[in-house]
């Protein structure tokens, strides 16, 4: 062998060690893409990004789109030395922020992979090609979105009670709302994963946690994530406010039914057309008002009234969370409500309401004396009156109290 034969093998020989040194010492290699191309009209669209790291690292690994624009699938994420290839699911899209994930539309990428290694040697970067083909064009979005009433008050006065998130979604989304307590970050659930859309949307939310308790005043975070279950997602965050919140409590400190002119010995007796007065002496024990409406205390009724016929109805329930306290009788089956003869537990005149004329506040540690009275045109000998609450839509959270007998002479 001459020495020019001998030289050439030997620097060959030496470029081959070279080449394996730089290999073993490389932390990064075999940067791989499962399928040249993701089309995303296929069943289930996704493709495999695979890269081995040989030493630990630090390892990000983005997408490049033409005009230089970069997403990031992974960002400086801790990588230890494995004999197998690490593998990342892409599915098409990617995050624009903390909020927004997107569907990448058509278009021809790199995927890059970078590692750093943590002993401060030499970083590594490795490219693949990747196409991304039909892509969807219709841009998903939550549109439209709004907090009616804002601020409210779930305190059962059927003033804004509850609120309602209403939004517009262009296709069927997967919905999520949750209402976050600012200073301790505890969560609240309104729906989890409720599918919704296309069109119009609204959520209901009555101010309170799913079991049971009640939310102070404040004002909470919402956010509502809308996920298209096909690589897009969502975020809206909000403020709502509870400016009151609570559940009115009232207590009936003291009553007494009977006609004008008792008898000496119960049961009372009475004539028919004779009127008897029942006396309420009331307390808003809680701690938010209690909104009520008429009659007003003095208002005389006779038993083939109802509170929902005198007046030209002026007084029906009107739906829910009012407070009146109310007259009945054992055996009442013609008027077809519970507690006919109802009053307002204001003590104050009409004209002095909150409302003049339609309604008025007991105000938390407020008492009134409330005056009901009734002819009694009911053709009964024996009536056995009684007392109750009515918290209008809502309950009796007092009743059936103060049974009084008393006889009716015809």
């Amino acid at each position: 062998m001459n020495v020019k034969t001998f030289l050439s093998l030997a620097a060959a020989m030496l470029l081959c060690l070279a080449l394996a040194a730089c290999g073993s010492d490389a932390v990064l290699s075999d940067v791989a893409v499962s399928a040249p191309a993701l089309d995303l009209r296929s069943p289930q669209p996704a493709v495999t990004i695979q890269y081995r790291i040989h030493q630990t690292a630090r390892v990000t690994v983005a997408l490049e789109g033409a005009g230089g624009a970069r997403h990031v699938l992974r960002e400086d994420v801790q990588r230890e030395p494995s004999g197998d290839p690490y593998q990342l699911s892409f599915n098409g899209s990617a995050s624009l922020d903390s909020d927004t994930r997107r569907i990448l539309p058509d278009g021809d990428y790199t995927v890059v992979v970078a590692a750093a290694p943590l002993d401060g040697g030499q970083a590594r970067e490795e490219r693949a090609a990747l196409s991304i083909r039909n892509a969807p064009t219709e841009q998903f979005d939550v549109y439209d979105l709004a907090v009616v009433p804002n601020p409210f008050s779930p305190d059962e006065d059927a003033i804004d009670d509850e609120t309602k998130f209403t939004y517009r979604l262009p296709i069927t989304a997967s919905v999520t709302l949750e209402i976050v307590e600012p200073e301790r970050g505890t969560r609240y659930p309104v729906v989890t994963r409720a599918e919704r859309g296309p069109g119009e949307q609204s959520e209901r939310w009555t101010g309170r946690p799913v079991v049971g308790g009640l939310l102070p005043a404040g004002i909470y975070q919402y956010v509502l994530v809308a996920d298209d279950n096909r690589g897009n997602r969502v975020t809206k965050r909000g403020d709502v406010e509870l400016s009151s919140a609570g559940i009115g409590q009232m207590s009936l400190l003291e009553v007494q039914i009977g006609p004008p002119r008792q008898t000496t010995d119960p049961p009372a007796t009475i004539e028919l057309g004779d009127v008897i007065t029942v006396t309420y002496r009331v307390k808003n024990t809680g701690a938010i008002p209690l909104r009520t409406f008429g009659p007003p205390s003095g208002y005389l009724y006779n038993t083939n009234q109802t509170f929902s016929s005198i007046e030209e109805e002026k007084y029906a329930n009107l739906g829910g969370g009012l407070w009146r306290v109310g007259l009945d009788w054992e055996g009442n089956g013609g008027s077809g409500s519970r507690y006919p003869f109802r009053w307002a537990i204001s003590p104050r005149p009409p004209e002095q309401w909150y409302d003049p004329g339609n309604f008025d506040y007991l105000q938390p540690g407020e008492e009134a004396t409330i005056i009901g009275r009734v002819e009694i045109k009911q053709r009964e000998s024996r009536m056995t009156f009684f007392v109750g609450v009515a918290h209008e839509g809502v309950d009796y959270p007092l009743d059936r109290l103060k049974q009084t007998l008393i006889r009716v002479l015809f």
